[in-house]
């Protein structure tokens, strides 16, 4: 490393540290999580302050007006910004990973020059355009269509759902087929496009159940007019950047999981510390034998996603191509278990979970989106389960090339060799087939998954064998384990499944024991007279 290279290092080090101390200072004095929610807004004065402090363009370069971080340092920031609130944690992400990220790596420079500063400071904000009706986030099945113009210039059709930021962003980066040639396959192309571009017009707000301060909503894209200058990447390449942005996505996902799973930990043992459940105070709730065994299981837990993190984030620092498997658990755990510590807070308060102002029941209302934003738990496992299922080989060369973990790939390599055999047995129908080759993709994903945990942890455990890292890949270990016999065990004789035919039949039969009722009285009137309706088209006065 150069002397040069060594400095912007340490300076960079040191605006992490600076802004983490920043955060802790400004939390307490200006940050109030419950009226964000309460009010469905994020407080202007703190999106302006994290502006100014560089939180909303972390990894820019400072020569385009950003704190010039490496993936690690953001990340430890992020851990921070979730163990404060959620949605915050979520808005900084979205920023930095959704919003900013394709410009700043496949943005011109025209691009770059107009918007990368000003999105860096928080001047103006950018949102990520690509969930649509029918397409969630599978680039390939989206329907909006950039239809050619002429003088190479399209025209933009299509609606795009839960939009993050999107009605407060002054740049929009959309993802749309073009069709160039009859015959030809439409290829999904990148755009960033100005809010105020004609015929983009912003849709309702999603009033979403948890992480009630970001704005989620509607973008329709009627005839917008856009030329090669509005292009990220090349013409066809918007599928592998929405990828490569939602798999950073889904590494900023597991790093927020840290920060919430933390808080947690932090809260429950506050509560448990001072709970008396005797008559005379003795006994602390810390000491009962549930009590225990849930905080080191969270402690543990938080420890193999930190190894995750830093294992991923360190290749991505360094330059080193990272395998989609590492993104892919990235997703599969730490929402889970970010999900399960939440509930487990709850489920330790009592009654006093159950209460707003008692900071629980907002934490699992924010923290349930994380199992589906970037592609749903179970979609993603099934997908990293088809690899293990048929590209075993390809899967298990990161175990060994990058993690040294052959034993963990020699196991899921013979896993994922019984489970074919079972499912190429002559005797089974190929309704049966269908459905074990389904239920093998979802246990070896899960399997999978937990498998690269645990060489992760072990990896970290080389370079630092603490006792609490230790600890954590025992714990990881006995999950993986776990995973393994319920592989093993699956077949089709132990099978409870109904068909769907006879899902229907019973559940349609429910209507004679409890009807079939809407509980939607009308409530709230919030049409406007149609006396002021600016367009009076197809309305009776």
């Amino acid at each position: 490393m150069s002397l040069l290279e060594s400095e912007l290092v340490q300076d960079s080090e040191q605006s992490t540290k600076q802004v983490i101390n920043w955060l802790r200072d400004y939390a307490p004095r200006r940050i109030n999580s419950q009226l964000i929610d309460q009010r469905r807004s994020i407080t202007p004065h703190i999106v302006l302050d994290f502006g100014k402090q560089g939180l909303l363009g972390m990894i820019v370069p400072k020569s385009d007006g950003g704190l010039g971080l490496s993936y690690s340092q953001m990340f430890q920031i992020m851990k921070q910004v979730a163990a404060i609130d959620l949605n915050l944690a979520l808005f900084v992400g979205l920023s930095n990973v959704l919003g900013i990220y394709p410009i700043l790596k496949y943005g011109n420079k025209s691009q770059k020059q107009r918007y990368l500063s000003s999105l860096a400071q928080g001047r103006e904000l950018a949102a990520f355009a690509l969930t649509e009706p029918g397409a969630g986030s599978n680039p390939r099945k989206i329907k909006a269509q950039a239809t050619p113009k002429g003088n190479g210039e399209w025209l933009l059709s299509g609606t795009k759902l839960w939009s993050g930021s999107a009605s407060w962003s002054s740049v929009i980066n959309v993802f749309a087929n073009i069709v160039e040639e009859k015959g030809k396959l439409p290829k999904v192309t990148a755009f960033t496009i100005p809010e105020d571009a004609k015929g983009l017009r912003q849709g309702p707000e999603a009033l979403t159940m948890g992480m009630r301060g970001m704005v989620q909503n509607a973008i329709y894209l009627e005839q917008v007019p856009v030329t090669h200058d509005h292009i990220l990447g090349e013409i066809g390449s918007g599928f592998e950047i929405a990828q490569d942005a939602m798999q950073l996505g889904r590494l900023t996902i597991a790093a927020t999981c840290v920060g919430g799973m933390q808080r947690c930990a932090q809260l429950m043992l506050r509560y448990a510390s001072r709970r008396s459940i005797d008559m005379i105070g003795k006994d602390k709730l810390v000491d009962k034998y549930i009590t225990l065994i849930r905080l080191s299981d969270i402690t543990a837990a938080i420890t193999a996603v930190e190894c995750l993190v830093n294992i991923i984030t360190r290749w991505l620092d360094e330059g080193t191509p990272v395998p989609q498997e590492a993104y892919l658990t990235a997703k599969v755990i730490p929402p889970e278990l970010m999900w399960q510590t939440a509930d487990n807070l709850v489920q330790l308060l009592g009654g006093r979970g159950y209460i707003e102002p008692n900071l629980a029941p907002q934490i699992l209302r924010d923290a349930r989106i994380l199992r589906i934003f970037e592609g749903p738990t179970e979609t993603v496992r099934n997908y990293l389960g088809l690899l293990s299922l048929y590209h075993t080989s390809n899967l298990c060369k990161s175990f060994n090339d990058l993690l040294d973990a052959s034993d963990i790939s020699t196991q899921l390599e013979k896993t994922a060799k019984s489970c074919l055999e079972k499912v190429n047995r002559k005797d089974l129908s190929q309704n049966d087939k269908k459905m074990l080759r389904e239920v093998f993709s979802e246990k070896l994903g899960d399997l999978a998954a937990w498998g690269f945990m645990l060489a992760c942890v072990q990896k970290c455990y080389q370079s630092e064998p603490t006792d609490e890292i230790q600890r954590s890949q025992m714990w990881v270990k006995q999950q993986f384990e776990k995973k393994l016999t319920n592989v093993l065990e699956q077949s089709v004789e132990n099978m409870t499944l109904l068909n769907a035919a006879q899902i229907n039949t019973l559940i349609n039969n429910y209507v004679e024991e409890i009807g079939d009722i809407e509980s939607t009285l009308p409530g709230e009137d919030h049409q406007l007279d149609t006396y002021l309706l600016q367009d009076l088209t197809n309305k009776d006065l």
